[in-house]
């Protein structure tokens, strides 16, 4: 097996903190807070560094009707990124992230890689 290659220190890539949403949350992006049918808010930004963002994993889903999806869509709709500034570690947000109301289960996503050409 062919070991694989890091990015480059001066790579743009962020690695995010990944998160499932309890069912009956969902994430407003334009407000930025979390939210349930019953009106339960959440907004998490007081935790989180300035110029952080909150996105869907899977924007395509983001707004679609549950009732017009697939089990599985409707799990993919659950899923969202925490993107912290640059210089900001994920490892140092994941555990304040996972204690939020709206989150089942929260960790820092992978470390990024490149193949390497043999």
């Amino acid at each position: 097996m062919i070991p694989p290659v890091t990015l480059p220190a001066n790579s743009k890539v962020r690695i995010p903190v990944d998160l499932k949403l309890k069912p009956g949350w969902r994430l407003d992006p334009t407000h930025g807070f979390f939210e349930t049918d019953s009106g339960e808010r959440f907004t998490p930004h007081k935790d989180l560094p300035k110029n952080s963002r909150i996105v869907y994993k899977v924007p395509g889903l983001a707004g679609a009707d549950p009732s017009k999806l697939s089990k599985h869509e409707r799990d993919l709709q659950r899923y969202v990124q925490v993107i912290l500034p640059p210089g900001e570690s994920p490892a140092d947000y994941v555990d304040l992230i996972r204690k939020w109301p709206c989150v089942a289960e929260a960790h820092t996503a992978p470390e990024m890689s490149l193949p390497q050409h043999g």
